[in-house]
């Protein structure tokens, strides 16, 4: 779980493989993905294997870390089928 969701941290030194995890990386531990499915012409989102546990972890610490401000991104592509179908 926790290699999942660190596979992008740079590594220079051994030592650094097991650092704390960091905000961003949580944030790519529990985040969807967009992706386009080619058979029924829409978009879908998928998660990471370990996001549930991810988030009964951090439920189990505190609510508030839920409360915070993370910016919503959305690719263009996406954002202009939403503005059609509005």
């Amino acid at each position: 779980m926790f290699v999942d969701a660190t596979q992008n941290r740079p590594i220079i030194h051994e030592a650094q493989k097991y650092l704390g995890i960091t905000m961003e990386e949580l944030q790519y531990a529990v985040r969807g993905r967009f992706r386009w499915n080619t058979s029924e012409l829409m978009w879908e989102v998928s998660y990471k294997p370990y996001r549930d546990y991810w988030i009964l972890i951090l439920l189990t610490v505190t609510e508030r870390l839920f409360a915070l401000q993370i910016p919503k991104v959305i690719p263009e592509k996406i954002s202009a089928q939403y503005e059609q179908q509005d």
